[in-house]
This record gives C-alpha cells, structure tokens and sequence, in this order.
C-alpha cells in the first residue's frame, strides 16, 4: 500500500510540477520569443538554433507551434520562416529529461522549500514566474524519485513480466504503448520523463525504453488536431508540419531499430559507448529520437512543403478589411507585440480610405469603405483585453492612450472622408459631370491620405512632418472656383470646400497624434 501511495504521491506531483514549468517559462519567454523570431528572418540555422533554445524553455514542441501559428498569422513572421523552428523545437525540449537522470535529492529538497516560499511570498509577476520555474522543476524532480520508489511495486509482478515480454518480442506493441501514454499525459516529454524514471529503477530495459520513447512523439498528434479544430489554412500548414516530423521520427527510428536489430551499430550502440547509466542512455535515447529525424528532415521537407500548401491554401475572407488580419490572441501577453499588430491592422483602415464620388448609405450616413467600423472595433477590442490581461507601466499606458487616440482621429476621418465624397457626388450631379470642377478636390485629398497611410506605417519623424506641412493650409493650394452670374460661389461648391476643408483638418490632427506616437514616449510627470 506504501508503493502504491508513493507511486500516485510521485504522480501528481510530476504533473503539477511540468504544469507550473510550462505556465511560468512560457510567460517569462513568450514577448522575447515574438521579439527574436521576427527578427530572424529567413535563415534556417538562426531558425533551428532559436527552435532549439524555445524548445527548451517552453518543454512543448505543440507551445512552440501555436505561438508561430498567431505570428504568421499576424504576418510578423512568414511559414518558411516558421519551419526550422518548429522541428527544432523538438529537439530542445528533451533538455529536461537529463535531469531526470541526476541523482540531486538534497538539493531538490531545499531547492522545492525555498521556491515554494518565495512563490508564496512574492507578489511581482516576474519574480514570481521564475519562482514558479523552480519550483515546477523540483516537483518534477521530486515527483519523479517518489514514482521510482513506488515503481518497486512491479517488480516480479506477473501480469507486468508478461507485458514486458510481449513488447520485447512484438516491437510495435511497445511503441503503441508510447503513443497511447503520450496521448493520455497530453505530453511526449513528461510520457519520455517516466519511461526514463522505470528504466532508472531497473523495472524497463534499454530496448524496451526505447520502443516506448519512439512512439511518445505521435502522441501529442491527437491533442493538436483538437486544439486545431478551429484554425486558419495558414496555422494549420504549421500544426500539420509539426505531426508530419512527429510521423517522420517513428519512421526513421522504427527504420533504425530494425536496423540494429540486424546486426548494424547504431542508436543502441552509440547510448551503450556513451554511458553505462541506464537512465542516462534512455534520456539519450529521447533526444535521439528528435534530433536524428530534425537532421534528416531536409529529405521530405519539399514534397512535405508541396502537400501541405496544395491542402491547407491560404484564403481570403470576402470582407477582408473587416477581418483582422494582423491580431492575434497569443500576441497578447507581450505588449510590444500587440502594439504592433495593432499598429498594422490602423494602417489598414487609413489605406481604405479614398475620395471619390459617392452617395450616402441606406441609413442617411456618409458611406464609409465596408468593414472598416467592424475593423475598427476589433482592434478597440483588442486593446481592452491588452490592458485586462497585462499590469501596464506608466509608459505603456501611455503608448496605448496614444495608440487609441489615433484610432479615433481615423474614425472621425473616415465619417469626413465619407461626407466630401458625398458632396463630389452632389457637386458632379449639378455641374453637369464637369471633371474639372471635381479633379483637385479628388487628387489632393487622396494625395494626404497616401502621405497619411506611408507615414502611419513607418512613423518616421520627416514623413510626419511632410504630412503636417502638407495638411496645414489646403485653402491656398485649392485653384479658386468659378462665380455664377451675381458673384457668388455656387451652393455645391462651397459645401465641396467645406468638407475638403475638414477632412484636410483632420488629416493635420491625424499627423501630429502620429508626431507624438513617432517622438520618445514620456508620459507627464504628475504634480506633487
């Protein structure tokens, strides 16, 4: 019964120590990650190193995965990109399992003692996380010599002996059983971490270790086609590579088992010369595993690439500027991040802007370009969950005000836009379609909107103030308009003026929120 309790004891703690790992390294390396993967670029061996280094941080290939999907999805980062990064990913998180094999209980011990009072006692969310890592990890540990103690309990069990035998004798069958523990602990690191634990107790032996370590990396497909169900063409491309290296690792190490089977040295033999440590040579075997199927990938990366563009095609929605196309939910927990998607998705709404003649809406309103008060109110929406799921400093309050701001100043353009275009319409009806009349009202307006929307997307400081110069004075740039008999400007082109005028005005408020948004943020001190 002692076993028994020890075992379970081992169990839970394992489970809710690579939880509290996953949580808190995630939340510590989740905005620089955004931060280094769209700056990599398309380089592969920058991509692969990065896959590596995140892979190992977050101890979740499928983690890894859906981050880049949000990105690409974002466009800060494109699929190719995305890629090496993904199978590399697979590669660094078996770092974990080699610690598994170390014999560190004192240490962990003190080490799960000290973590857990400074992760009871800390309040700030950074220290708290890294906290929580530490003390997630010592719980691993801890769970994992508590589940080697109660694993004595199959020693000599028959029932255990028979299992044993009969993957010894039908390889599938134990790599099965990999698949399945990997499937029900919705994790090949923690299903490979307690194969090592039973190989380290003397309960597996190396050849058994490995069959079950093969097939814990076609576990976690199952959990990804759930948690896919609802994704884009374009995020399913990367969830779907991720399940094809997981399908290509048990191809190539079930080819390799039988190799050696034969007669050839080769993983078995590689572990055995590396170390005479059974749990050491299984957590070897694990990273195997991954990095062998990542080198030869190169092999299948094309016609994989082919069948995955040919099957999951990228789709445009039919309203396209009412549909996000920058933000993204995983974007939110890093403020510069979201800042930038949602700087993308404002220069989307000022680049739909144009004037031309146009009637008013079935509702009596100015029109406005379709899905541009539906975009709008994404982003608001946006920003509000920005803010509910992220402590704000006094600066990136501040950055977000500004950010809102210009958002609003688009929207009162886009009603100004829409009112001259009606008066285009209205004027062009009355002048008998005279082009001449209508032509320097059109160009120029489109004119400040181009320079608009170029420096909205680069906010450099000589774009803005080309804006501002240009948006300032619109009244003498205009050609002056014909008198009719008395000397009066006619009715319709004097309304003309008077919304070319007001959305000019607009356009210069626009430029100096952008001045502020361009120069260095510093939010006012507050008088004492």
């Amino acid at each position: 019964m002692q076993q028994v309790s020890l075992l379970v004891l081992g169990l839970g703690l394992f489970f809710l120590g690579m939880q509290l790992v996953g949580e808190n390294l995630r939340r510590l390396s989740s905005g620089s990650f955004r931060s280094v993967i769209s700056s990599l670029g398309d380089h592969p061996l920058a991509g692969s190193t990065a896959g590596v280094v995140f892979g190992a941080l977050m101890q979740s290939a499928t983690a890894v995965t859906f981050i880049l999907c949000g990105m690409c999805k974002s466009g800060l980062v494109s699929p190719r990109s995305a890629s090496p990064i993904i199978i590399w990913s697979n590669v660094g998180l078996t770092a974990l399992a080699f610690a598994a094999t170390l014999d560190i209980h004192p240490f962990v011990a003190v080490g799960v003692g000290l973590a857990g009072i400074f992760f009871g006692m800390t309040r700030r969310s950074f220290w708290r996380a890294i906290a929580g890592v530490f003390l997630g990890v010592g719980l691993v540990l801890f769970g994992l010599e508590s589940m080697g103690a109660g694993a004595s309990i199959f020693h000599g069990a028959p029932w255990f002996d028979h299992l044993l035998q009969g993957a010894a004798g039908h390889p599938f069958l134990a790599f099965g059983i990999g698949i399945l523990a990997a499937a029900l602990l919705q994790s090949n690191t923690g299903a490979a971490m307690l194969v090592i634990t039973l190989a380290g107790t003397g309960t597996i032996q190396l050849e058994q270790a490995a069959l079950l370590i093969y097939g814990t990396n076609l576990g976690a497909i199952g959990l990804r086609i759930f948690l896919s169900l609802n994704l884009d063409p374009l995020s399913l491309r990367l969830v779907r590579l991720e399940d094809a290296f997981c399908i290509w690792s048990g191809i190539v190490m079930m080819s390799l088992f039988y190799l050696e089977q034969m007669g050839v040295p080769l993983v078995f033999a590689g572990a055995e010369l590396a170390s005479s440590s059974l749990p050491f040579q299984a957590a070897l075997l694990f990273l195997l595993s991954n990095l062998l199927p990542a080198l030869l990938f190169p092999v299948i990366s094309s016609p994989v690439t082919r069948y995955l563009e040919k099957n999951f095609p990228s789709k445009e929605s039919e309203n396209r500027l009412a549909s996000p196309r920058y933000l993204s939910p995983e974007a939110l927990s890093d403020f510069t991040s979201s800042m930038e998607l949602m700087d993308k998705e404002t220069v989307r709404l000022v680049a739909s802007l144009r004037a031309e003649p146009a009637e008013n809406g079935e509702d009596g309103e100015p029109p406005r370009p379709k899905g541009f008060p539906e975009l709008a109110e994404e982003i608001e929406k946006f920003s509000a969950k920005l803010v509910a799921q992220n402590p704000l400093t006094e600066t990136q309050a501040f950055k977000l005000h500004l950010l809102r701001a210009e958002l609003s100043v688009a929207r009162y353009l886009s009603e100004a836009v829409g009112e001259l275009n009606v008066a285009l319409s209205s004027a062009s009806k009355k002048s008998g379609g005279d082009t001449a009349l209508l032509k320097p009202f059109e160009e120029k307006m489109n004119s400040l909107l181009q320079l608009l929307k170029q420096a909205g997307a680069s906010l450099n400081p000589e774009e803005i103030e080309t804006l501002r110069s240009a948006s300032k004075n619109q009244a003498n740039l205009l050609p002056g308009t014909t008198p009719n008999s008395d000397g009066k400007k006619r009715e319709s082109e004097e309304e003309l003026e008077d919304r070319f005028q007001l959305a000019s005005w607009i356009v210069h408020r626009y430029a100096k929120v952008l001045s502020r948004r361009a120069s260095p943020i510093q939010p006012k001190e507050k008088k004492p």
